[in-house]
């Protein structure tokens, strides 16, 4: 008989973690037609608890969150823990109070593009998403977009 214990634990987290980023697409490409206007209103509180989670796991695992480099860091491993190793970020800049993430992988935007939705459509629950990760990891730091994959931009 087969047991789950067969299968790679690196190959069971990337089959998750596929299947988790999927969703939220799959959500958006059905449940936007029958809800309208209302659909963002209650998805977004979804996407702010995910960026309470990026909080709760920072904790949890003594994650650096003191400063803007170690959220960037923070948010590169923790987004990497929930959507999955196709998830790739990088830091390109730190000083002082100031750090550059970029975002050279996303799942959920693979997933948008495999499932032929417009890739713009995650660009927004993203946002909700970092900003309240960066909230929970240190109310003292935002986050400001300058460039978006979902907006056709290459990070």
């Amino acid at each position: 008989m087969v047991d789950i214990e067969d299968i790679p634990p690196k190959l069971r987290w990337e089959i998750a973690a596929k299947s988790a980023s999927s969703m939220p697409v799959a959500y958006d490409l059905f449940f936007r037609k029958a809800l309208g206007e209302r659909y963002e209103e209650i998805e977004m509180p979804i996407w702010i608890e995910a960026g309470r989670e990026v909080g709760r796991l920072a904790t949890a695992l003594w994650l650096p969150a003191d400063d803007a480099a170690g959220i960037v860091e923070t948010m590169t491993i923790a987004s990497k823990i929930l959507f999955g190793p196709e998830f790739r970020g990088e830091m390109t800049e730190a000083a002082g109070d100031r750090a550059v993430g970029r975002i050279i992988g996303c799942p959920v935007l693979n997933r948008a593009m495999e499932m032929a939705m417009k890739p713009n459509r995650v660009l927004h629950a993203c946002e909700v998403y970092v900003k309240s990760a960066v909230e929970n990891l240190n109310p003292k730091y935002s986050q400001r977009f300058e460039k978006r994959m979902c907006a056709g931009d290459p990070f």
